[in-house]
């Protein structure tokens, strides 16, 4: 054992060098103890007694617990065995052996032993009257690698490790790029506070993915950095919208996410969820294309459209459309007066436009409060032929009325009421500061109003000191009973005298209609009932005083619950000449119709395929150009194929015949 004690003093020294460093476990500890006893060349391990020389349980103790061990210096992994070059025959070859399993085998656990120390540097034995002395390995457990709770230690470091490695590995480089241009452009709810710890992993990411893959290199960087704030990244709120960005979570949807965790209730985002690169790899796919005139855009006006283009226009001004004069030239205009049909005819639209339309002499649309939002206006481009911007092959686009205000559904929903979910919903709407309540009768005798809400009405506006000129009431069901609901609106206190009346909106599946009561309401006004059947309305009753339609309104020059002539009915342009792309409108366009506000002239579902990936800055884009108002441009009803609706049209014929028409989309 001359030679032992040397070896065991120079594995000491090491271990007491590299314990100044974080300490890691690699291989298991008994695996570790029987290649020592393996390595050993033969002849140099005798057998002592029942055992061999070097098969001391006090040096068994060590090897298993401390013999795993290795630090990280000067970037490099270092065993307690490595010093093995200068050592004697045959500890030499075995501290060898020892150091090259180390350090081949992956890094397991943090080293936090439960013990302060291990192995003995030296024991005594009495044999036979003699003192015989017995050198071991030892080593005493730096304060720093000790504890008593050795098991939640290493438990709490390896998650750690786990969460810092998937972040590594998982999180795209892109999206924190991305989340940082989010910060730096204030676009995000107090992102500068999330700065440091977006670029502290930001910095990790770089360095570990600088490592050959899979590498020992990447599973030692982990291990070893996996202490600050770059290391529970992937846990924290703006980790959680750098992963919403990885996995491909629109860059909308993923920050509302963020703020709704982080901001405040009434905070309200100023700023554009662009990015300076998004911007910049925008532009350049729009400088290859040349779109960047076509970007510019401007309400259409009649002399924009061809003829051709249009499924019916109006004498009057059929001139002023290219190709429009030699039109007018060769057509047969009638002047007749017209007379009025007694019942209007319930027709689909292709039936319209197929048999009605050809023979149409005029046409006037009857403009219902329930279609404000069918409000519609053709947009065209400042530059002619400045590239293929949409998906189809022209170059002009259609903008719907932005004015939500005026929808009465749109009022329900901004003040907190259910319009998505429902299978039934009855609202309430007025115009002045009354307070008007509306009253349920359910099928099973229940009477829901101001007082017993049951769960079901959700807005109740003027109540008390309440003050609005847009106040919606609104009642909605999830589940609907089969039987007769009944309705009515109670004058609960009078305000004004003035903008008096109500309008009723019904929905139920899927189909949408009103009824008006159009003077003042004095005590309690019967509306409607309601027959249910199999969780639809069937049946509608309507009271004596009460009109189908809303109340009046003047929206974009016209009047609603009026018939305005049509100039031209025309499809969307998407399905102008060969084009057939995504959904079909029917728009008519309609005299004296003016858009009052800018609209949008760009859409991200209008866009050429090879601007898809800029979608983002697209939107952002299409509010920032929208086309300045005009006093000259086409506007008027559209309606989509993808909605039920019915609207009523007046048509002069042949032979000074008007007739009506329920058209069905």
């Amino acid at each position: 054992m001359s030679k032992f004690k040397p070896f065991a003093s120079t594995v000491h020294s090491k271990f007491v060098e590299l314990s100044k460093q974080e300490l890691y476990v690699t291989v298991d500890g008994d695996r570790l103890w029987e290649t020592y006893l393996q390595s050993f060349p033969e002849g140099t391990n005798p057998i002592y007694k029942t055992r061999t020389e070097h098969d001391c349980s006090c040096c068994k103790q060590f090897v298993r617990n401390i013999g795993p061990v290795v630090a990280v210096v000067n970037g490099k992994l270092q065993s307690i065995w490595g010093d093995y070059k200068d050592m004697a025959y045959p500890f030499n070859e075995v501290a060898a052996a020892l150091d090259a399993l180390v350090l081949s085998s992956p890094i397991t656990n943090l080293f936090r032993p439960s013990e302060p120390a291990y192995g003995a540097e030296q024991t005594k034995q009495l044999l036979e009257g003699q003192v015989i002395n017995w050198n071991h390995f030892h080593g005493k457990v730096a304060a720093k690698h000790f504890t008593k709770q050795p098991d939640k230690a290493r438990g709490d470091y390896r998650t750690t490790v786990q969460v810092f490695k998937r972040g590594l590995e998982e999180l795209h480089s892109s999206a924190v790029m991305q989340v940082l241009e989010l910060i730096d452009s204030n676009a995000i709810y107090r992102g500068a506070a999330h700065r440091a710890a977006v670029l502290a992993f930001q910095t990790a990411q770089d360095q570990f993915k600088s490592l050959p893959l899979g590498s020992v290199d990447r599973d030692v960087y982990v291990w070893t950095n996996a202490v600050g704030q770059a290391a529970h990244f992937r846990n924290t709120v703006i980790g959680t919208l750098v992963q919403d960005l990885s996995e491909g979570i629109d860059l909308e949807h993923a920050v509302r996410g963020f703020e709704t965790k982080v901001a405040p209730t009434n905070y309200k985002r100023t700023t554009a969820l662009i990015t300076p690169g998004m911007v910049k790899a925008a532009m350049k796919t729009i400088d290859d294309l040349g779109l960047e005139p076509a970007l510019e855009r401007r309400f259409a006006n009649i002399g924009d459209v061809d003829v051709n283009n249009v499924l019916w226009v109006d004498n009057s001004v059929k001139a002023h459309m290219k190709g429009g004069v030699e039109g007018l030239l060769m057509a047969n205009v009638g002047t007749a007066t017209g007379r009025t049909s007694a019942n209007a005819v319930d027709i689909t639209v292709d039936e319209f436009m197929s048999t009605v339309v050809p023979k149409a002499q005029g046409m006037s649309l009857l403009v219902q409060g329930k279609y404000l939002s069918n409000l519609v206006s053709l947009t065209a481009p400042v530059h002619p032929d400045s590239g293929k911007l949409f998906k189809w092959d022209n170059d002009f686009g259609w903008s719907y009325n932005g004015n939500i205000t005026d929808s009465i559904k749109e009022k329900v929903k901004s003040a907190g009421g259910n319009v998505t979910n429902a299978k039934l919903r009855v609202s309430l709407a007025w115009f002045n500061f009354d307070d008007l309540d509306i009253h349920i009768h359910e099928p099973s005798g229940n009477h829901i109003y101001y007082a017993n809400k049951s769960g079901k009405q959700d807005v109740d506006m003027n109540a008390g000191g309440g003050r609005s000129r847009e106040p919606v009431e609104n009642v909605s069901w999830t589940m609907v009973q089969d039987g007769a609901y009944r309705v009515q609106v109670n004058q609960f206190s009078r305000r004004e005298t003035t903008d008096l009346g109500f309008v009723i909106e019904i929905e139920s599946g899927g189909n949408l209609s009103q009824l008006s009561y159009k003077a003042g309401v004095n005590g309690m006004v019967d509306v409607c009932t309601l027959h249910v059947k199999a969780g639809v309305i069937v049946k509608v009753d309507v009271a004596k005083g009460i009109e189908g339609g809303g109340i009046s309104q003047e929206q974009w020059g016209i009047k609603t619950e009026t018939f305005v002539k049509v100039q031209t009915l025309m499809n969307s342009p998407n399905y102008w000449d060969d084009n057939a792309v995504g959904n079909k409108h029917w728009i008519f366009m309609l005299d004296g119709c003016r858009n009052p506000d800018p609209a949008r002239g760009l859409y991200n579902e209008f866009l050429n395929s090879k601007l898809d990936e800029h979608r983002k800055v697209f939107e952002v884009l299409g509010d920032k150009t929208k086309c300045p108002v005009a006093e000259n441009q086409l506007s008027g009803m559209g309606f989509s194929s993808t909605r039920q609706d019915v609207v009523t049209v007046q048509v002069q014929g042949a032979a000074s015949v008007q007739k009506t028409y329920n058209i069905k989309f």
